[in-house]
């Protein structure tokens, strides 16, 4: 038993070599189809780099706000409120 280490030769190199390269290829064709595939939001994206500034030590301010549309279960829930569907007027206040 000899604890000497056989170096691979220049053509078993070369094969690998070629083998990687290959496998390299394929998963950047993988990469490509995933992100064509499918592109992520932009507030996805702000939430991420926010998470990494955080992370990093970086305290950022908040330079704006900007409010979600009135669309949504909100505006259903706010017009059955304000809305008496039977009588079509406004239900009366309760005191």
């Amino acid at each position: 038993m000899s604890n000497e280490k056989q170096d691979p030769s220049a053509a078993e190199l070369a094969g690998l070599v070629e083998k990687l390269q290959q496998r390299i290829e394929q998963l950047e064709a993988q990469v490509a189809g995933l992100v064509s595939s499918r592109a992520i939001p932009e507030e996805d994206l702000l939430a991420i780099a926010a998470a990494a500034a955080a992370y990093m030590g970086y305290k950022g301010r908040v330079k704006a706000v900007s409010y979600a549309s009135r669309t949504g279960w909100s505006a259903a829930s706010r017009k059955a409120r304000t809305t008496n569907l039977s009588r079509g007027t406004m239900p009366a206040p309760m005191h």
